[in-house]
């Protein structure tokens, strides 16, 4: 029969892939290039990240506790079989739902709309001085 302490690695490990499967469709939500007006200010994923961390450190304490009592010959090994299950459940649902690809496509597509940063250095024509600004910076390729 199993206790609460051999319960604990079930229910670690089924809260710990709850929060990552959070963190990754809330990183979803904020990246994606049509997000509602209410995630623009900053402090709304700030927010929102504090119980979805807190809710990972939480799954993988009573996690490590949980093994900590196998290993020392206390809990009971069908426990190994959840945890199995979850880390499996939690790569397919990843996969399913293609958050790594999806995240990459918004970077691309904001980063494809971003301009005003020049893809090479300007160079100086020959007998031409750097401006004033950039001598006083001691910015690279200037004389100083």
């Amino acid at each position: 029969m199993m206790t609460l302490d051999d319960s604990l690695l079930a229910l670690g490990s089924c809260i710990a892939g709850t929060g990552i499967l959070a963190s990754g469709l809330l990183a979803l939500l904020f990246r994606h290039p049509g997000a509602p007006r209410w995630t623009r200010p900053e402090i709304v994923p700030m927010l929102l990240c504090v119980p979805v961390t807190a809710m990972i450190g939480l799954g993988l304490g009573y996690t490590a506790y949980g093994l900590h009592q196998i290993v020392n010959g206390y809990g009971d090994p069908l426990g190994l079989l959840v945890l199995a299950a979850v880390l499996i459940v939690l790569a397919l649902l990843w996969r399913g739902l293609r958050i790594r690809q999806r995240l990459n496509d918004y970077a691309a597509t904001s980063d494809s709309g971003a301009s005003g940063t020049p893809a090479a250095e300007p160079t100086l024509a020959a007998g031409e001085e750097p401006p004033a600004r950039d001598r006083a910076a001691g910015l690279p390729g200037t004389l100083a």
